[in-house]
């Protein structure tokens, strides 16, 4: 018969082995797979997170972009990797929205990826082409109503942050507008700059560089409350009550991955977020540094996953 005190202690000595096999983690460079093209907001924000996480790891990480199919061609990259901690995942609230909305989902995001930790919150701007004479939210759904069907508004697709931020606020504004998908922001901004689309939303990362020089105009912000960086920019909420949609950052690994190597990445990922250059750097770009446990990230996964499948119910989504 085993005695209790043996069995509490066997544990314990797994666990303490299981530590010191990965003591010498990482040996070899480590790739941070990001699901969207290079240039925009998420890749802007991995690259600057992976430079600080190599410095701390002592070992290069490198940005690996594979935009496309609405993220899962990038994170099926990820959930089909060797759990050993050399593979990790930009994801953004797409990440909990694609099995949502895609037929022959290729990987079960909470299933087959687990936790690393938060980056940052990230609340989208609303910003519209110049050629558009609206400068607040108010002008430009009068503007949409007097010309129904006229207007278009960029985005990733419905399965983007950036496109049910768009659907949403159609529907609750009741406005007849297109969303032009794109399988980018980057590609999205370029249309949006040059024109050929009128409004989008996106983070401010993308889109304060355009603002500062006249080339785009905000209108709104998709948070709570205005933000610092958009003085005189009211929310989207104050004209439309009840609309909220923020965006976030994080990282995630595949499913199996060894849990003292989970508690590295998050431990060295909280401390480059306290870091005054990083904070600084993501605050300029309109975002929140937002450190949080493993086990607080895996819980935020799975409430977004619920709210987001709402939002879709209510607003009628079909698959794709």
């Amino acid at each position: 018969m085993i005695s209790m005190r043996s069995a509490v202690v066997f544990p314990a000595g797994c666990l303490l082995a299981c530590s010191l096999a990965w003591a010498d983690y990482p040996e070899r460079p480590v790739r941070i797979i990001v699901p969207y093209e290079a240039g925009g907001g998420a890749d802007m924000i991995t690259r600057l997170v992976a430079l600080q996480l190599g410095n701390r790891l002592k070992q290069s990480v490198i940005v690996e972009n594979r935009g496309g199919g609405s993220n899962t061609i990038g994170m099926n990259a990820v959930a089909k990797s060797t759990a050993d901690g050399y593979t990790l995942g930009l994801v953004t609230p797409t990440f909990v929205m694609t099995p949502l909305l895609i037929k022959n989902h290729p990987y079960k995001p909470l299933a087959d990826l687990t936790a690393v930790g938060m980056v940052a919150t990230a609340p989208l701007a609303l910003v519209v082409h110049p050629s558009v004479p609206a400068r607040t939210v108010q002008e430009l759904i009068a503007i949409a109503k007097a010309r129904p069907g006229q207007l278009n508004f960029a985005s990733g697709g419905v399965t983007s942050t950036q496109g049910l931020a768009g659907v949403l606020f159609a529907s609750m504004a009741d406005i007849d507008v297109a969303n032009v998908p794109y399988k980018g922001s980057s590609q999205a901004m370029t249309d949006l700059l040059a024109g050929n689309v009128q409004f989008m939303f996106n983070p401010m990362a993308s889109v304060l560089p355009h603002i500062a020089s006249g080339k785009l105009r905000a209108v709104g912000v998709s948070s709570d409350a205005p933000a610092s960086l958009l003085p005189g920019v009211g929310t989207v909420a104050a004209a439309v009550p009840g609309y909220h949609v923020t965006g976030w950052f994080g990282l995630v690994a595949p499913v199996g991955t060894p849990g003292p190597v989970i508690d590295r990445l998050n431990r060295e990922l909280a401390s480059i977020l306290g870091a005054p250059g990083v904070a600084e750097q993501m605050k300029e770009w309109g975002l929140e540094p937002k450190p949080m446990a493993v086990r607080d990230f895996t819980a935020l996964l799975a409430a977004e996953s619920r709210k987001y499948a709402q939002i879709i119910k209510t607003q009628n989504l079909a698959l794709e």
